[in-house]
């Protein structure tokens, strides 16, 4: 196995450790305005990402994400189940049989994430009170910081406030897309628990980036 394809495997393990914790965090979220089990369902997919990932030693960076993909299919239900899958099967077509990649190219790969993302929920865009609230403006200030030259950490960190901001702006947002829509403005108030599960994903990159 290559330094990068360690690199990536070290990567997604600490995504799925940090994402497995935070199981109550995201089912009290979920709770309050969808079905109450995306804790659950995010724990049991990442569960099974980290059963997966010693399978996958000797595949190429984009072939792990697409296997990560496929077994978050398998194990997530319903549409979020699809959505997720969808970002990591883009992640890994992007990629494709690239063995390293620069940070431009990695803001390439986030940018068809976003855009697969966005594509399977039927064009969510940012106001729908969705996890594409916390995404967009991540993978737009990446981009940004990127352009000011700035190391993978610094961009990182720039990446994970816009998250943090996009989600928190949830709050006040009514649902247009799932299930919270159903409750029209009894939504708002709610953070959205997809846009917090973009958060924790750069949060942990972020961690592991800054730990190496």
């Amino acid at each position: 196995m290559g330094e990068n394809e360690e690199l990536m495997m070290g990567l997604l393990k600490a995504v799925s450790s940090r994402l497995i914790a935070a199981e109550k965090e995201l089912t009290e979220l979920d709770s309050a305005i969808g079905d109450g089990d995306c804790g659950e369902s995010i724990k049991k997919g990442f569960e099974s990402v980290i059963e997966k990932l010693p399978f996958l030693k000797e595949q190429q960076m984009g072939n792990i994400l697409k296997q990560v993909g496929m077994t978050i299919s398998s194990n997530i239900g319903g549409v979020s189940g699809a959505i997720y899958a969808t970002g990591f099967l883009r992640a890994g077509k992007a990629i494709g049989d690239k063995t390293q990649l620069n940070l431009q190219e990695v803001h390439e790969v986030l940018n068809a994430v976003l855009a697969g993302i966005k594509e399977r929920g039927e064009g969510t865009k940012v106001g729908d009170k969705t996890m594409v609230d916390a995404l967009e403006p991540a993978v737009n200030e990446f981009g940004n910081a990127i352009a000011e030259n700035k190391t993978i950490v610094a961009v990182l960190e720039r990446a994970l406030d816009a998250a943090r901001r996009g989600s928190e702006s949830t709050i006040n947002m009514q649902a247009k897309k799932g299930r919270a829509s159903y409750l029209g403005e009894r939504s708002i108030g709610h953070k959205d628990a997809g846009s917090l599960v973009i958060c924790l994903m750069f949060e942990s990159a972020l961690d592991y980036f800054k730990n190496m």
